[in-house]
């Protein structure tokens, strides 16, 4: 094992998964992070960083899953952490929501965290420095209309994540979430109306947007050494909207 950190991110080549993984570089540690659609702008961030790997990998294929953790292990030969950033939505209401898309949603959120968890604890656990970050979201919390699946998935990570810092906890691995709210330059604000942008930012007590850096910063403290007795909880980083 090198003392180089290795980060595998899901979801890691755009939004707040592109400003994890280049904060994580910029702290000089590898990285591999997957994505699915987007492959030209996948590259160039690869093109930017030597100490980064970009792989397609779908969060709900359990082969892909597997796959993902076993490149990051042929080309750094180590993970020391996970961040399970991956996510779609599906936003219609409930009595509208077709069973595929329920099932589309829940498979990316939730199956594909766990079994990216699942495929990638032996290299964790053996880690000195083991950690495990879930990106969770203030819907889990709060509900939405027209985001039944989204919330529901979100939430299950709640109690997955709790689940898994207990099982890990005895190889001193921890396992936290980080539950964002409305965040700009992500799925969000994307192509969305300026009109219902704002109203979102006058519910927040901070009047504005989050920005991918602060939800990337309140994962790096996860990570970080110091952090090794912080296992089972959540960060909330939502400018004050769900208090």
């Amino acid at each position: 094992m090198t003392d180089t950190r290795v980060a595998l991110v899901s979801g890691g080549t755009r939004g707040i998964g592109r400003a994890i993984t280049e904060r994580l570089l910029a702290d000089g540690w590898s990285v591999l992070a997957t994505y699915v659609h987007d492959a030209e702008s996948a590259a160039a961030l690869a093109a930017r960083f030597p100490g980064l790997r970009v792989l397609r990998s779908d969060a709900s294929s359990s082969a892909d899953c597997a796959f993902a953790v076993e490149e990051c292990l042929r080309h750094f030969g180590q993970i020391d952490h996970v961040v399970s950033v991956a996510g779609i939505t599906r936003d219609v209401l409930l009595a509208e929501l077709s069973d595929d898309d329920w099932n589309d949603v829940v498979a990316t959120n939730l199956s594909g965290p766990f079994r990216l968890a699942r495929a990638a604890t032996p290299s964790v656990t053996a880690s000195p420095r083991g950690r495990i970050v879930v990106i969770s979201s203030v819907a889990a919390t709060m509900g939405n209309a027209q985001q039944g699946a989204y919330a529901a998935s979100k939430a299950g990570l709640v109690g997955l994540t709790k689940t898994l810092a207990r099982e890990l906890a005895r190889s001193g691995t921890t396992v936290n979430l980080v539950i964002p709210g409305p965040t700009g330059d992500t799925g969000i604000t994307a192509g969305t109306d300026p009109a219902f942008v704002a109203a979102i930012t006058r519910k927040i007590p901070l009047h504005r947007l989050g920005r991918p850096e602060e939800v990337a910063h309140a994962v790096r403290f996860l990570l970080d050494d110091l952090s090794a007795f912080t296992t089972g909880t959540a960060i909330v980083v939502d400018g004050g909207l769900s208090m």
